[in-house]
């Protein structure tokens, strides 16, 4: 009669389990998929360029887009916190001027969207005087219902 031998709990394997082929290939499709998905993020928060991306460089792109560009946005809104514990609305658009004085710019974007902004002495812009006709991009932030422009600058 014989005793077989089994493994202790515990106790290390003689020999040491290694992947399989498909484990081996899955791996590497994992690792693949998520290296180019880190190259699309990485192109997208670079700025890739494209002139149709929604805003002056650094404003990052703006809406949807499949293979081959993206398009631009015309306006939106977003929520963000103010780091005090609150919250702050911007507004984003881009469009061409209807009316613009020392004080205050209208824009109305392609799908008719107008919007009126303040304008004060903290509000980046152009150096030359901003007329009627010509097409911008503004950034702005609203309080209590008005629009006060952060930045007006010449759409590309």
């Amino acid at each position: 009669m014989s005793v077989e031998q089994q493994p202790v709990w515990g106790a290390p394997a003689e020999h040491p389990k290694t992947w399989s082929t498909r484990t081996t290939a899955a791996a590497v499709g994992i690792a693949a998929a998520l290296a180019a998905v880190g190259g699309v993020v990485v192109y997208a928060a670079a700025g890739n360029g494209d002139e149709h991306a929604g805003g002056p460089p650094g404003w990052g792109g703006g809406g949807p887009g499949g293979p081959g560009g993206s398009q631009r946005s015309l306006h939106g809104e977003s929520v963000v916190s103010d780091g005090k514990g609150g919250f702050s609305t911007e507004l984003t658009q881009t469009g061409d001027v209807t009316a613009a004085s020392d004080s205050s710019v209208t824009v109305r974007s392609q799908d008719g969207f107008s919007q009126t902004y303040v304008l004060n002495t903290d509000t980046r812009k152009p150096p030359q005087p901003l007329q009627a006709g010509t097409q911008v991009s503004i950034r702005a932030t609203e309080r209590d219902g008005a629009a006060t422009a952060t930045m007006v600058m010449p759409a590309r």
